[in-house]
């Protein structure tokens, strides 16, 4: 009797076993469940979120916008070898210029950034939105224990005054800003006035002086009174000359006869 409650306590716990492992779901239904639960709340905050947009239009088009306009400004944030390429660029620049036409302001930048990457200290970090290159202490491979302590490395309240350049959509805001004028010495118009140092926009690209470049290489054209006139004065020159020619020469016959009396 004993053996035959024990076999029935052992099939009892076995099929009780079996009950519990068919309830308990498998991993790849519990997977499932999950995904249909996220895409199912995925679909609902869509819906509400296309809802709200057909509600209120232009705040949805300012989202929109904004959102276009950030990943835009991810995508186009210049990277590390896009500045190298800028200012190897500058540099070429600036050499197929003559020293004395070089602008100083720009020269020292250049040679600043040209000074700080030889030395390995330009950081670039990516923001996301736009870039930054800035100035280090050190070398990144330096081993001095002044380059290694993190107590004697800068301070964040310093970080604005060792900033280089700023990229933003694909272009280095400081360097083009420096390079601008890049071919304009300013130390060559300290001689003159104050009022003739300075020069406007409307001054060099005006309409009235891009009318006349262009009118400087049209044929003249000269109407018939005009071409009268100028045979007219070629005349009286030739006259003029014929009569300063007579009067020459009747001098020097005049003086001659006076020597040849004396």
């Amino acid at each position: 009797m004993a053996a035959a409650a024990l076999k029935r306590l052992w099939s009892r716990g076995r099929g009780e076993e079996g009950a519990a492992a068919a309830a308990k779901p498998g991993v790849w239904a519990r997977l499932g469940t999950w995904a249909r639960a996220l895409l199912r709340d995925y679909a609902e905050a869509c819906g509400d979120a296309a809802a709200a947009a057909r509600a209120r239009p232009g705040r949805a088009a300012v989202y929109l916008g904004l959102l276009g306009g950030a990943a835009a400004c991810c995508t186009l944030a210049p990277s590390e070898t896009a500045f190298e390429e800028a200012l190897l660029d500058a540099s070429g620049t600036l050499l197929l210029l003559a020293p004395a036409t070089r602008n100083r302001d720009s020269e020292a930048y250049v040679q600043q950034l040209l000074w700080l990457r030889g030395r390995g200290r330009l950081r670039h970090v990516n923001l996301g939105l736009c870039s930054l290159v800035y100035e280090a202490p050190y070398d990144a491979q330096a081993s001095l224990y002044q380059a290694r302590c993190r107590y004697l490395q800068p301070r964040w309240v310093e970080f604005p005054d060792r900033i280089l350049d700023v990229g933003f959509v694909g272009r280095w805001w400081v360097l083009s800003a420096r390079m601008r004028d890049c071919d304009i010495n300013d130390d060559e118009f300290l001689h003159l006035p104050a009022h003739l140092r300075v020069v406007g926009p409307h001054q060099l690209h005006s309409e009235a002086n891009e009318r006349l470049f262009d009118e400087k290489y049209q044929p003249v054209v000269l109407t018939d009174d005009q071409v009268d006139q100028a045979l007219w004065e070629e005349q009286v020159l030739q006259k003029e000359k014929k009569d300063r020619l007579a009067l020459s020469q009747a001098d020097s016959l005049v003086q001659r006869a006076r020597d040849e009396t004396q």
